[in-house]
This record gives C-alpha cells, sequence and structure tokens, in this order.
C-alpha cells in the first residue's frame, strides 16, 4: 500500500537531524552530481521543485541562486517547508498542487526536478505530459525514481521499512516501482527526450549522534534507485 498520509502525518519531523527523512538528505550529493552535467550554473534559473516535500532539494536549489518554485499537494509540509525557508531567508515560493496539474503557465521553467515522487502518482503519463507544458523548449527534467525488481522489494520495503524502520512502514508499494525501460518510453510519449538514466549505491556509511548516514554514489547497477534527465524540444522540433 502506497500511504502518503504519512507525509502530512510526520511533518513536523521533516528537519529533525533524528528524523524519519533525513536519508533523503543524504541523496541530496550523489542527485546533483548528475543534474551538474546538464546545469553547470543554477543561479537565475527558474527551477520547479514538484512534490516538494518539506523543501529538501527546493532550499539546495536556492542556495545555488536559482528562483525556486516548490510544488506539493500536503499542505502540512508546505507549512513547514514555507517556515524553514523563512527561517533561513530563502527566497523560495511554495504552491499547493499535484503533478497530474501542476500550477505553473506553460513554458514557465528552465528545469524541473522531481525527486521520490514518480513511483507514488497515481497518473505518471499525465504527470509527465505536464512536466512538459510547464518546461521551456530546451528544458530540463531531472528525476529520480526506484525501479520494479526483486531486490528493490527485499531492500526497499522489506528491509527499510519492515525491518530496520528507516523507512515509515506502507510508504512504498512495489507495484508502483518503474523500470528503467518503462520510463523511457513514456518519457518520449510524453514528448520528452531521454538523455540517460544511472543508478545509484551506498558508497559507504557513517555513524553519526548513533545514527548510521549512508553516503552514495552514482553506478551503472540499476536494481534499486535510479536518476535520469530528459528535455523538452526546441520549439519547431520533434514534439516542439
Amino acid at each position: 500500500m502506497n500511504n502518503l498520509q504519512q507525509y502530512s502525518d510526520l511533518a513536523e519531523t521533516w528537519w529533525e537531524e533524528s528524523g524519519p527523512f533525513q536519508d533523503l538528505v543524504s541523496l541530496i550529493p550523489v542527485r546533483f552530481s548528475y543534474f551538474d552535467k546538464w546545469v553547470s550554473d543554477w543561479k537565475g534559473l527558474r527551477v520547479l521543485d514538484l512534490g516538494c516535500g518539506g523543501g529538501f532539494v527546493a532550499e539546495e536549489l536556492a542556495r545555488r541562486g536559482a528562483r525556486v518554485v516548490g510544488v506539493d499537494p500536503a499542505s502540512a509540509l508546505l507549512s513547514v517547508a514555507r517556515r524553514h525557508a523563512a527561517d533561513n531567508a530563502l527566497p523560495i515560493e511554495y504552491r499547493e498542487g499535484t503533478g497530474e496539474r501542476i500550477p505553473a503557465g506553460d513554458g514557465e521553467f528552465d528545469a524541473v526536478i522531481c525527486v521520490d515522487v514518480l513511483e507514488h502518482v497515481a497518473h505518471l503519463p499525465v504527470v509527465l505530459g505536464e512536466v512538459r507544458r510547464v518546461l521551456k523548449p530546451q528544458g530540463h527534467f531531472f528525476y529520480d525514481t526506484i525501479n520494479r525488481t526483486v531486490f528493490s522489494f527485499v531492500w526497499m520495503i522489506v528491509a527499510l521499512e519492515w525491518i530496520a524502520g528507516r523507512i515509515p512502514r506502507g510508504t512504498h508499494d512495489w507495484r508502483k516501482f518503474i523500470r528503467p525501460s518503462e520510463l523511457n518510453e513514456m518519457i518520449i510519449a510524453a514528448g520528452l527526450t531521454g538523455l540517460g538514466q544511472s543508478g545509484i549505491v551506498i558508497d559507504k556509511v557513517n555513524v553519526s549522534a548513533f545514527r548510521l548516514k549512508p553516503a552514495f554514489r552514482l553506478s551503472p547497477r540499476m536494481s534499486t534507485v535510479y536518476v535520469g534527465a530528459a528535455c523538452r524540444p526546441p520549439a519547431g522540433g520533434i514534439g516542439g
């Protein structure tokens, strides 16, 4: 079962150092090591963080100088995100909305980032179509999600949810995990051009304040989490 209500229920723990969402912070460096291959300088770019939660990625983008809009359906998370951004003097605009109906104008963004989201949405092809709509021609779409494999079920759900409790139980539904080839096909069908994909694996585990803190690296192996990039073709091009 894909239980997203717990994101709202646990909203006030989003930024706690010992909270249930801190592994998402550990993923930021490896995600941007991949995204930065296509965007060397984020300063001044208009960027959408789609499914922004409490604002981890939105704040990283703002620190890099991007003009950021965060969108999420959970009002409780948006309240936490707004408060944390204000406390850190980060000029981020947050809007309530879903991936199936993004509250943004056509061609509004230079880039859309969507992490920890695609495996949760109700209508993935609709979301990808909306991503294309709000991107400028030649704008970039960056994402990560989880492959649908036996290993991903054992690791993400049995190990991390049921046994270790590092992810709140019920967060993921293995049936909604997405194989890389399936996502590539949907990206093309939405009128986007796929630019590549890479796996993310654990590099090492550090111990801090009695909590295991993993560090991640890119890998050709995509049996669990993988990251990818796509773009909207230029105006007048195929699907433009």
